[in-house]
């Protein structure tokens, strides 16, 4: 069974080390319990942030301000203590279409259980905003752009498969979505821009 290296222990206290080769030896013993702090200290400031999030927004959507208030402050987070973060964008194209066709109090319906699946996709820290009439947005915390895209393909046939019908009226939504990984010092504006240029169809 290995032994996990312990750098509060000087393992070489017995070794005929140089002067120099000492200095150096403690130099890394000590950045190595540096680093380890950093990162627990690290993880406790991410679990507090994913609880304070939690509670500031219990089961809400988010207006657009709210939302890029939300994204802003989780990429000020990151830049700092180190991260990514990525948003995934849903576009509904034939939203007006179903308005027109079926009155506003079924688009209204349809919006209101798109919200509400939106939110049971994502974990209780994640953030999910209407960016516009037709447009959602979700903040996927400490999430990569791989695993970020496959979020959104899993989302986007979670609605596909739940929203076929509201009020007796089939809907059959096209929807589209995108994910976008933000890069250090990118605003939001620009993010939520790209994320909205690469969108992809969604399968049915």
């Amino acid at each position: 069974m290995s032994t996990q290296f312990d750098p509060t222990i000087d393992w070489l206290a017995d070794a005929p080390l140089t002067p120099d080769q000492r200095r150096v030896w403690n130099h890394m013993r000590g950045a190595l319990v540096d680093a380890r702090e950093q990162l627990v200290e690290l993880d406790k400031k991410v679990k507090l942030l994913q609880r304070e999030n939690a509670e500031d927004h219990p089961q809400s959507v988010l207006t657009r301000p709210e939302f890029n208030r939300e994204v802003a402050r989780m990429l000020a987070f990151d830049e700092r203590y180190g991260g990514t973060s990525s948003v995934l964008y849903y576009d509904f194209e034939n939203l007006d279409e179903i308005t027109a066709r079926f009155g506003k109090s079924v688009a209204n319906a349809a919006l209101q259980e798109i919200g509400k699946i939106l939110m049971k996709q994502v974990r209780s820290s994640d953030v999910v905003g209407r960016l516009a009439a037709d447009e959602f947005g979700i903040l996927l915390m400490r999430c990569s752009n791989d695993e970020a895209w496959k979020k959104g393909k899993l989302v986007a046939r979670a609605l596909q498969e739940k929203l076929v019908e509201v009020h007796g009226h089939k809907l059959e939504l096209a929807i589209s979505y995108g994910a976008y990984t933000f890069r250090d010092n990118e605003d939001v504006g620009k993010g939520l821009k790209q994320a909205a240029q690469v969108v992809t169809k969604a399968e049915n």
